[in-house]
């Protein structure tokens, strides 16, 4: 399922190519298939503003005393929560669509991706690098987790993400490869008969 054109998404990763490489396919993960950690994420943001919110309540609300009026407390209030409903869902969609995934003739590229982690704080964590790249031997080695009913994920690799926390620092792996595809049989398949016989000396 792609979002944008396939010329549009062939741009996207031809500044990477490498000498006589060339792109056999190009796509993009379905923001239908990150439903679970959209909601996840949602609910620790909302939690979040509810606790800061109901803290700015009850702060705003001492001072309210002295001009006899609750107003400026409930607005403050407000403002966060429809701010929240406002911009939450869509951010974490469009992360989702700006992400390219791409096979070419000796490797496999994901331009702006996302990977998936099971730290609670941080459910579709951005990875480091702009273009990350995995060779032949990578795709053959790869991975495939069904995350749940209607969901599997291609996984070639993983990058260290390092969180800091009030007790130091908190180390999470994250899991890289081609996520929440609409068409993961088709595309699996084809890393199959692409990487059947293709040389990793060149790497």
């Amino acid at each position: 399922m792609s979002f944008v054109s396939a010329d549009e998404l062939r741009q996207a990763i031809e500044p990477e190519l490498e000498k006589d490489e060339s792109v056999v396919w190009t796509g993009q993960p379905d923001p239908a298939k990150f439903s679970r950690e959209v909601m996840r994420a949602c609910l620790l943001v909302l939690a979040t503003i509810v606790l800061l919110g109901v803290v700015s309540f009850v702060v705003l609300s001492h001072f309210s005393r002295f001009i006899n009026t609750r107003v400026p407390a409930v607005l403050m209030l407000g403002s966060m929560v429809a701010y929240f409903v406002i911009t939450a869902p869509w951010s974490y969609q469009q992360r989702i669509r700006r992400t390219v995934y791409a096979i070419t003739n000796r490797r496999v590229m994901i331009h702006r991706g996302v990977g998936w982690s099971l730290f609670w704080l941080e459910a579709m964590p951005d990875l480091y690098r702009q273009f990350v790249a995995f060779d032949a031997r990578q795709v053959r080695g790869r991975r495939r987790i069904q995350r749940y009913p209607g969901r599997t994920d291609l996984i070639f690799g993983g990058e260290s993400h390092l969180y800091m926390t009030g007790k130091g620092q908190l180390r999470d792996w994250i899991q890289v490869g081609f996520l929440g595809l609409a068409n993961f049989d088709e595309v699996d398949e084809l890393l199959d008969r692409q990487f059947a016989n293709v040389d990793t000396e060149w790497t």
